[in-house]
């Protein structure tokens, strides 16, 4: 074996390591995590799936009539069906097998593991550009954000998309040195596509890119130029891939993606509390996704990155500001730019609907630690840290010393991922005096489990508020909550109400004033002594 693969066998054994670890960590602790809002309804659409699935293997005729097809994957059309499938078979394994501990997880586990693939991915990448300490640093740096390592647990398509555009990323970063993975490029992009919509501006970046590179090479005098076949995998095999894994679109074909393309681009605007601001439909301030990274990011990733770009300044330099026959290359740093800043510039645009938070523009936080590790390497090399002792234990120490922030952000974060923010901003209580959004999708009611269990000993009822009755529904089959506390449909016969702390719910706490004629709280669930959730007692309770 030579010394190269068997680098490359290295490289892949500490991905797989981070990978595992990483999955199991998510496993550990997704117990404390109660299903989020828009989880509800894609596991309600997995269960329709799943049962489509069973008829396919069952009465394969049928199953890909339009009635059957219509029947099973209508609900949720409006989103690919690639994840949602994916968490249809993790859940039919469950039943069969009993591989979880819990049925929420069963849904959840194929995010996670799209979680820590992405993180081997990113390590890889890394690890073939870089010195593995910055490849590693990278990938750690990705997996300890506290808004990452929260929508990493989850049974949604926010980290998976991430994971496939960085896929898709690195196939055509591959494929202009090698033809071989030319019909890769097309796959993965398909598998993006069958994800989410954020796969939609991948032709544009790798074009702008492919342009960068071939004016590079031809300004280098290079006889063989990259080849652009890249461009039509994506545009032939990637809706192939999307549309052969949504059976949805089978029948009337161009209607559907009409429709679903229409359905996001004129989506509906949620509400979203920016610096004291509440939004309900577009513009947005241009700021928001980069103000929000400052908020949310460990300061120390941020400077790093701020630091790896500055460092690697060379390789963004256009072609004719290059010496006459400097060697060129794939300009992986150009390609990360790009990766990284169009999320954030297609959130900041006027015309983009109000979506939500930071998961929409999650796909951009890989290629900021691939800098921060561009960045790691540069403050080591630049202080000479492998001089102390001789020794290389000190750069190693002082990696560890810059993720340690985010390390201990993200354990602090849990389980109230979205509601946390960074010392930049004062912590939790600086971003609630700023008039931030606390948080969102209902799911720190799984915070109160053990406060309903011991308060409604003989049972009761709850109005939830933002936590559908599908949440609930699960919290009772994982046994947080008991199966006789039930989702009330009105305050007025529920024994307890929940307000989750949102501007847009400012009016539940009004009629929860009404309907009980009190305005003090049974108990109030505080982060960082912030309120997140207050309860109301029914006085009729005690009649």
């Amino acid at each position: 074996m030579s010394d190269a693969r068997a680098s490359k066998g290295r490289d892949h054994l500490i991905g797989a390591s981070l990978c595992v670890a990483y999955v199991l960590l998510l496993m550990g602790t997704a117990p404390d995590l109660a299903m989020s809002r828009d989880e509800s309804f894609y596991v309600h659409a997995a269960k329709n799936y799943s049962s489509w699935v069973t008829q396919l293997f069952t009465d394969p005729l049928s199953a890909f009539e339009r009635d059957s097809i219509d029947q099973a994957w209508s609900y949720n059309w409006e989103h690919p069906a690639l994840m949602k499938l994916s968490f249809a078979c993790s859940w039919l394994a469950q039943k069969h097998l009993r591989l979880f501990p819990s049925e929420s997880l069963a849904f959840r586990f194929p995010g996670m593991l799209t979680a820590g693939l992405l993180l081997w991915l990113i390590y890889a990448w890394g690890a073939s550009v870089m010195r593995r300490q910055g490849a590693l640093f990278a990938a750690l740096a990705f997996a300890l954000m506290p808004r990452v390592f929260y929508h990493s647990h989850l049974a949604s398509f926010d980290v998976p998309i991430a994971f496939f555009v960085t896929l898709t990323a690195y196939t055509y970063w591959r494929a202009l040195a090698d033809r071989r993975w030319v019909p890769l490029v097309g796959l993965a992009f398909g598998l993006a596509l069958a994800t989410k919509h954020n796969s939609w501006i991948l032709p544009a970046i790798f074009l702008i890119h492919f342009i960068w590179v071939r004016r590079d090479e031809t300004h280098a005098d290079r006889i063989e130029h990259s080849s652009i076949a890249w461009l039509p995998s994506m545009l032939i095999l990637g809706p192939l891939v999307a549309i052969g894994t949504w059976p949805w679109l089978w029948h009337d074909t161009w209607g559907r993606v009409l429709a679903y393309v229409t359905f996001h681009i004129r989506h509906v605007h949620y509400t979203y509390e920016y610096l004291g601001v509440s939004y309900f439909e577009p513009p947005l301030p241009l700021s928001v996704p980069f103000v929000m990274t400052l908020f949310t990011v460990s300061l120390t990733v941020l400077v790093l990155s701020l630091i790896g770009l500055y460092y690697r300044r060379g390789e963004f330099r256009p072609p004719r500001w290059t010496k006459e026959g400097d060697i060129t290359d794939r300009k992986a740093d150009v390609l990360w730019l790009g990766c990284m800043l169009a999320p954030l510039l297609a959130i900041a645009l006027p015309t983009t609907p109000i979506f939500g938070g930071t998961k929409h523009w999650i796909t951009a936080y890989p290629f900021l630690a691939l800098f921060a590790g561009w960045g790691l390497l540069a403050v080591t090399e630049k202080a000479e840290l492998g001089m102390w002792a001789g020794r290389r234990w000190p750069q190693w120490g002082f990696a560890a010393f810059c993720l340690l922030p985010s390390a201990m952000e993200t354990a602090h974060s849990h389980p109230f991922g979205l509601s946390h923010y960074t010392p930049v901003v004062g912590g939790v209580p600086g971003a609630a005096d700023l008039g931030m959004n606390r948080q969102f999708w209902g799911f720190t009611t799984g915070s109160l489990a053990k406060w309903f269990t011991e308060k409604l000993p003989e049972g009761g009822s709850v109005w939830t508020c933002d936590t559908t009755a599908g949440a609930w529904a699960m919290m009772q089959r994982d046994g947080s909550i008991p199966s006789n506390i039930q989702s009330a449909a009105s305050m007025s016969s529920a024994d307890f109400v929940l307000v989750h702390h949102e501007p847009h719910f400012n009016e539940v706490d009004y009629q929860a004033w009404v309907a009980y004629g009190t305005v003090q709280p049974a108990f109030v669930l505080r982060y960082e002594g912030v309120p997140i959730i207050s309860v109301y007692e029914n006085p009729a309770r005690d009649d």
